[in-house]
């Protein structure tokens, strides 16, 4: 297991975590701070650095197989332009790094044979604006599936490895704005929770491509995990004294429909999860000594071991937009209160609380109808205008 000092100290590898020492990545440039790291066994692992200011030179993939006594430079991965964000790596070899748009692009390249080859991803996709661009191990990963939180508070999904990607509206504005933020996980390829800052639990039940509440208690908001091995198990962290579902730690084994406090007024961050009995999560500590900082979970989670894989019970929102006669006809099966219509640069062109909506002042191409529900959940949908 690795953790890494985002002010670009160094990585921090120990078998089990109980024990922790100190590995200077030394052969960085002096401006470089590492924004991502990805473990592959006990020896092997990679990490991706960002400039501090101007010298783009920073920016790079860096391997080591030797525990992290050395790191190698990969070339060819990440210009000078760019703002390198995530790097993953599934077991059969693929793997993928990230970084900001560079050219109205998101800078992204792959391997398939285990990171020995490096190629540019032609079909990576394109900002929603000039100014959107990614987090720093702004990533989540089911499986094949992997999902991109951008500042835009829209969801970057792909099916396939990261070779061609879905765009879809979350329900917050930003994933880690100062206004507003969240974090999300994923059970399956289509299930999924999200918490904000407003103290709001969501669910998808397709890809993220649309959100409901969940009318649900005793839940954190400062951060989600889904439990790997488990179908149903989520665990939720707080760390906002200021929130007002309080912080702490809690537990689900129904997709989030009820939850269990493992407990409470007790401060934790960002969560890692391994499985049942192995998870960590991030502590504000000002200790000199190093006490506090990450903590380890004491017991497995009541309940998790014995747990079946049975899926979530969902229903299915359906979502159709049809145009005819220079109108657009939306129709899904709830109850829908509002239709905003914006071009593929994400500006709006037209608003209606109708479900039919006329689109004859609109310029040939590719829209997205933006659906708010009446329950206060909302969807998106492509239409094209010919």
């Amino acid at each position: 297991m690795t953790f890494y000092d985002g002010s670009g100290g160094g990585t921090y590898p120990r078998y089990g975590g109980s024990n922790w020492s100190t590995n200077l990545v030394s052969a960085l440039p002096t401006t470089a701070l590492i924004s991502d790291v990805q473990g592959i066994n006990s020896t092997t692992a990679y990490i991706v650095t960002t400039p501090t200011g101007s010298n783009g030179a920073a920016n790079g993939l860096w391997k080591t197989e030797n525990s992290g006594q050395a790191w190698t430079k990969v070339q060819g991965v990440f210009g000078n332009q760019s703002f390198g964000n995530i790097v993953y790596m599934w077991p059969n070899g693929t793997g993928i790094a990230i970084g900001d748009p560079v050219n109205n692009r998101y800078k992204m390249y792959k391997t398939t044979d285990g990171g020995t080859t490096w190629s540019t991803l032609t079909t990576a996709p394109t900002p929603l604006t000039s100014s959107e661009y990614g987090y720093v191990g702004g990533k989540v990963v089911f499986e094949n599936h992997i999902w991109l939180t951008p500042n835009t508070g829209r969801i970057l999904q792909s099916s396939d490895y990261g070779v061609t990607w879905n765009s879809y509206s979350a329900p917050i504005d930003d994933f880690a704005g100062e206004d507003s933020c969240g974090s999300m996980s994923f059970s399956s390829p289509t299930y999924g929770l999200l918490v904000d800052n407003f103290s709001f639990l969501w669910y998808t039940e397709v890809s993220g491509r649309n959100w409901d509440i969940k009318d649900a208690v005793n839940y954190f908001d400062g951060d989600v995990k889904h439990v790997p091995g488990t179908a149903n198990t989520f665990v939720t962290t707080g760390i906002s004294q200021t929130s007002s579902l309080g912080f702490g730690t809690a537990y689900s084994h129904d997709g989030g429909n009820t939850w269990t406090q493992l407990d409470s007024d007790e401060q934790r961050g960002t969560i890692g999860v391994k499985d049942c009995s192995t998870m960590y999560v991030g502590q504000f500590t000002s200790s000199e000594q190093g006490a506090g900082g990450i903590l380890k979970l004491a017991n497995p989670i009541p309940g998790c071991e014995n747990l079946g894989l049975n899926p979530v019970a969902t229903n299915k929102v359906e979502l159709k937009a049809v145009v005819s006669n220079q109108t657009l006809n939306v129709v899904s099966n709830k109850e829908i209160k509002e239709v905003l219509v914006v071009d593929m640069t994400g500006k709006s062109v037209t608003k209606s609380d109708k479900v039919s909506v006329n689109v004859a002042q609109l310029t040939p191409g590719t829209y997205v109808a933006r659906v708010a529900y009446t329950d206060g959940a909302f969807d998106t949908v492509k239409f094209v205008v010919k």
